[in-house]
């Protein structure tokens, strides 16, 4: 039986760099998906987002189906469990063509990666984990960069925002501890002071990106003004 290609799954709280991370790999060689069909550019995210509209509304009507909310989704086993799954192997993930490595994002997978797997959507043997840390208090006071998350905030204030983001950081830590996927963390500030070094270390672990490659993701990277 051919096997399907290695699906690389970014995973990480709103505002953490899973757009940067996702951008890496995608110059390192993961193939993202054609960008039409992807969330537009804007200002808070310039160079892209690398995030499928349908795999965003098919998590939304996934983290829904249970009763909870993407500012406090349910725990992945509930998910995987009792949510509604359908729709997520309804979603078109076969834009790989001849590329054996895919990429797929959504901070909303720190809740439901189970989910995909147990639909059998993701097969686990073929999957690689990136999960993305970044500082939570600095990631908190960006409210206006993730608009749709502070909508379903009870309060919008940085401190209801942070305590939203520990609980997708805090999913997050679980999926790469329970399913038994390979997992590499990427720690956002890190990566920011020493670029070179981190990018390397991820392209060996998806086991992709020439040495050409790393040096152009190293000089993709736009540092906080």
């Amino acid at each position: 039986m051919k096997r399907g290609p290695r699906t690389i799954v970014v995973i990480g709280p709103f505002r953490s760099g899973t757009s940067l991370a996702s951008r890496i790999l995608s110059i390192l060689g993961a193939d993202f998906g054609p960008p039409e069909t992807m969330l537009k550019a804007d200002r808070f995210n310039p160079d892209g987002y690398f995030q499928h509209a349908r795999v965003r509304i098919a998590n939304n009507r996934l983290i829904r189906s249970v009763g909870s909310t993407i500012a406090w989704p349910e725990h992945p086993q509930v998910l995987a469990d009792r949510g509604e799954l359908k729709p997520l192997r309804r979603v078109d993930l076969a834009w790989t063509g001849k590329r054996s490595l895919r990429g797929i994002k959504d901070p909303r997978f720190c809740a439901t990666l189970l989910a995909w797997i147990t639909a059998g959507v993701f097969d686990p043997s073929r999957l690689l984990v990136v999960r993305v840390e970044r500082n939570l208090d600095a990631a908190a006071l960006d409210l206006n960069g993730m608009p749709e998350l502070a909508r379903q905030m009870a309060k919008r204030t940085p401190e209801s925002a942070r305590a939203t983001l520990a609980r997708y950081a805090e999913l997050a830590a679980w999926h790469a501890e329970n399913i038994g996927a390979p997992h590499f963390t990427l720690r956002y500030d890190d990566l920011l002071a020493s670029p070179q070094e981190h990018i390397a270390a991820l392209a060996a672990f998806i086991g992709a990106g020439s040495r050409r490659r790393i040096e152009a993701a190293r000089r993709s990277i736009r540092l906080p003004q």
